[in-house]
């Protein structure tokens, strides 16, 4: 499986309720694809997954369309390199980026 960094910052003012069922809506699609994925912050998703990128971005953004989203706002899948360096993980998290690394 490979690690990906998912950035996510929906369109709309920070906080508000709109930006909360994006958010919502994005994790949603994340589970039909992956049943592994930790969220590090409110715009930050590690997920693994054996799909690409592009496939994951595309996935997200019509699944998000789907639930009445057309747009995603900003919308990033990164691979995470196995030589990737991190700080501030919790300890079970960073053995599962380990041992996906």
């Amino acid at each position: 499986m490979t690690l990906h960094l998912v950035i996510h910052r929906p369109d709309g003012s920070a906080g508000s309720a709109e930006e909360a069922a994006v958010r919502a809506a994005l994790r949603e699609t994340v589970w039909e694809v992956a049943d592994s994925h930790w969220e590090a912050s409110e715009e930050a998703l590690l997920v693994s997954t054996d799909l690409s990128p592009d496939y994951l971005l595309s996935h997200f953004r019509r699944g998000l369309a789907r639930r009445g989203y057309p747009s995603a706002g900003v919308l990033l899948v990164v691979p995470v390199a196995p030589n990737s360096a991190w700080s501030g993980l919790p300890d079970d998290a960073a053995e599962w980026v380990k041992s996906l690394l």
